[in-house]
């Protein structure tokens, strides 16, 4: 049981910062839990009686405290510490019919806005007051057992002491505190009182961060019930949460285990609110709803977006239609088998260097209120997905989520994604489908939400993107790369092209870019643009007419039909995948209009973007076809039949597994059948990639 005070021992300062001192401060809690709002929270009472310890928290809205005694209210504000146990004292007074002793917390939501501060500005000011603060959870601990109050006993007198216990190391006390003993020496420990307990990092939320400063974080201390199996779900990596409670301070501890002159600080959390928010929740009055309305009327709606995503970089309208689309994203679905399809749209962006994609990253991530940049090569910790590593407040294992939990809901955009970590690669999939990330690191097994779009981009490991090699072949992935890459519904290649013209056309931009800013302002600014998303998402949920089907349906049965099977292989132009992303860059282009249905011209814009995509990724040089497994696999349908074409001409060379031939009469057999030597040793380090080739010594082949 918490130590009961007498209205003795309370003082506080009030709003006009006169101390008053507060007289029967117990007796006027028991009052309000009695008797306010209609004796609610006397009801709310008899019912936790009935469950405990099921059920262990009273819930009190500030704003009926305030109402009901206003001094009482300041109490706490002023003085949370001494003000929460004269409320816990004060159920005791009521004398619930609950069997053995009992502990009921007394939990306030709705504080004044007073109360209100951002992790950013936290002061000294602030210490032991009770505050409240919005944030992302980064990190979390595992939830253990944490002694609150311990009981020791005097080594002359043996009377016991009991000494309340906060930070990482056990008070206990130097001097016995009878006056008349004063004993010093061994206190034993006679009882422990054990609370579950829990740190969690808070994490500033994205709109409060200005420029690039990097993110405030402060540690949360959350107890007893707080934590509890079902409570706790609040509280993962990469939700936003508000916290209520009290700000404390811990002194700061060297290496070497000596206290130093300055204090961490932390909030002894007292309640747990979750805020959901999807895009974000931006406050829209009767005028911003009026222009956006208004803009969705207007005849050059579409043209007015792309030409305002990134306008400083010249050209790539085809690309900037699909971030716009993106952005807005479909609508995520629910199968009957329980079986989700999302409604993220993933893009890919590949070219040579210095053609602005890091540039186009960098502005969506600013546009998308809840966006992220992350270099690939600089990523680290928990990187893009979530690590488990060491506390170093508490010694113990903690959750700390990456780029893509903290952006739930939201968008991350990966720059050099060709150099991120292949871990992080790996767990991507399930992300880039799910919506999930799973963790089973130093016994921390949890499930975080993680239901980002993503936007990467890579640079060519040769340089410069070759068009006579698959995309694949030109990006350093890694094992499982190629099955993260076939997750993104589009893929642009940049390629630096000379020519008069367009060279002309750039340089006169950069020019007026530099000289005279003013001209190439966007028509719509990102504050309209962001509200305009905002009220898309919540208020526009498309569904697919019958003429909408009719066209996608068509688009996708003629391509998979259109290429037949030729020298023994099949090439498939589409597989189902593409036609999800179809449907969802559809439903993203009725909601850039507001519309409650997608149309034809949807369904068109949809497969113009994604004809576009696939002539530039996965066009065949040599057939003129386009081939999707040059996309996901890297292998196109004649590089299959030339590997098979190559092991036969290998096995019939060796008359069997187990002897080594020279290339060059492989290269001779090989032209025999139309590959040239460019092609066959093309075909040869594919298959030793593979593993059904191998190279005993220089200049010789055998199968595996």
């Amino acid at each position: 049981m918490a130590k009961k005070l007498t209205a003795d021992d309370i003082t506080y300062q009030t709003r006009e910062t006169t101390k008053v001192e507060i007289n029967n401060s117990i007796e006027r809690f028991v009052q309000f839990f009695r008797e306010a709002n209609s004796r609610k929270y006397y009801a709310e009472l008899l019912k936790i009686a009935k469950v405990y310890p099921e059920r262990k928290s009273l819930l009190v809205d500030y704003v009926d405290l305030e109402k009901f005694d206003t001094e009482i209210a300041d109490f706490l504000l002023a003085n949370p510490e001494e003000a929460l146990r004269v409320a816990q004292d004060a159920i005791f007074e009521i004398d619930l019919p609950i069997e053995g002793d009992y502990k009921i917390n007394v939990r306030f939501f709705n504080s004044p806005k007073e109360s209100e501060v951002t992790i950013r500005d936290i002061r000294a000011e602030h210490i032991e007051r009770f505050i409240t603060i919005e944030g992302i959870v980064k990190g979390t601990t595992e939830v253990r057992p944490e002694a609150i109050r311990i009981e020791f006993e005097c080594p002359v007198c043996r009377k016991p002491i009991i000494m309340s216990q906060f930070g990482r190391k056990i008070r206990s006390p130097f001097v016995c505190d009878d006056p008349a003993c004063g004993g010093r020496g061994y206190f034993k420990v006679q009882k422990v009182d054990l609370v579950d307990s829990q740190i969690i990092q808070i994490q500033e939320p994205p709109e409060d961060i200005v420029g690039s400063e990097q993110p405030a974080h402060l540690p949360v201390h959350l107890t007893d019930d707080i934590v509890s199996p079902k409570e706790s779900k609040k509280v993962l990596p990469g939700n936003r949460i508000k916290i209520t409670g009290l700000l404390r301070k811990i002194p700061a501890v060297s290496r070497a285990g000596a206290q130093l002159t300055k204090y961490d600080l932390y909030i002894d959390a007292n309640y747990v609110e979750p805020i959901e928010r999807e895009f974000e929740e931006i406050e829209l009055n009767s005028e911003d709803e009026k222009a956006i309305k208004k803009l969705a009327k207007d005849p050059h709606l579409y043209e007015k977006f792309i030409t305002s995503i990134a306008p400083s970089i010249f050209g790539y309208p085809e690309i900037k239609e699909a971030i716009l689309l993106q952005l807005f994203g479909g609508i995520p679905k629910s199968q009957p088998d329980g079986t989700k399809i999302r409604g993220n749209i993933h893009l890919f962006l590949i070219g040579d260097p210095a053609v602005g994609k890091s540039q186009l990253l960098w502005y969506v991530s600013r546009l998308a209120p809840k966006g992220r940049f992350v270099s690939g090569k600089k990523a680290s910790g928990a990187g893009l997905t979530a690590a488990v590593v060491r506390d170093e407040v508490t010694g113990g294992f903690i959750l700390e989520a990456g780029a893509m939990i903290l952006a739930n809901k939201g968008i991350v955009c990966v720059d050099e994604f060709d150099k991120m970590d292949k871990d992080d690669m790996s767990a991507m999939l399930e992300a880039m489908e799910q919506g999930t990330i799973s963790i089973a690191k130093a016994g921390i097994v949890t499930t975080l939400n993680a239901d980002t779009t993503i936007l990467a981009a890579a640079n060519p490991k040769y340089g410069r993107f070759d068009t006579y090699k698959s995309l694949i072949d030109q990006i350093d992935l890694g094992t499982g790369g190629a099955v993260v890459l076939s997750r993104f519904d589009l893929k642009f290649v940049i390629q630096d092209v000379p020519g008069p013209e367009k060279d002309t056309a750039l340089a006169d931009h950069v020019l007026e870019s530099l000289t005279a800013p003013e001209r190439i302002e966007p028509k719509l600014s990102i504050d309209l643009i962001r509200k305009y998303i905002a009220y898309a998402k919540k208020t526009s949920k498309p569904k697919l007419t019958e003429d909408a089907k009719k066209i996608i349906k068509s688009f996708y049965v003629s391509w998979r039909s259109k290429y037949r099977e030729e020298g023994g292989e099949m090439t498939v132009a589409l597989t189902p995948r593409q036609l999800e992303a179809l449907i969802r860059i559809s439903e993203a282009s009725a909601r850039v209009r507001l519309g409650g249905e997608v149309t034809v011209d949807d369904a068109r814009r949809a497969i113009r973007l994604l004809e576009y995509s696939l002539r530039a990724v996965g066009y065949e040089p040599e057939t003129g076809r386009i081939d999707i497994d040059r996309i996901d696999i890297g292998i196109s349908s004649v590089q299959r039949g030339r590997m098979h074409t190559m092991l036969t001409i290998v096995n019939e060379l060796t008359e069997g597994v187990g002897k080594a031939v020279p290339i060059e009469d492989i290269l001779v057999k090989a032209k025999g059948q139309g590959i040239d030597n460019i092609a066959a040793m093309e075909v040869i380090n594919k298959l030793k990639e593979k593993g059904d080739l191998f190279e005993p010594r220089p200049g010789y082949i055998q199968r595996a």
